[in-house]
């Protein structure tokens, strides 16, 4: 779980699990493209049976990862769905 100042895009090349982009849990698999805007809560999840490999691009220029506060972790728990998801 980490935001930072750079957007990135992330690609899927081996199997398959979940990501949360802000407030959104999205299922992703082999090949998918996400994006992640700059300063936007994020995390990456394999599935339980298979490991979970992905690119993750970026500038080369880019500033180091904000983890979330207990009080930002609050904020996001109060939302079912990423209460659910996230893990730290």
């Amino acid at each position: 779980m980490e935001r930072h100042q750079h957007a990135h895009a992330v690609m899927v090349i081996r199997g398959r699990g979940a990501c949360l982009v802000g407030e959104e849990v999205h299922s992703i698999g082999l090949f998918d493209l996400i994006t992640v805007p700059p300063l936007t809560w994020h995390q990456f999840r394999a599935a339980e049976d298979e490991p979970l490999g992905f690119l993750c691009l970026v500038n080369a220029q880019r500033d180091r990862p904000e983890l979330p506060s207990p009080e930002e972790l609050d904020k996001l728990r109060r939302n079912p769905q990423v209460a659910e998801f996230i893990r730290v």
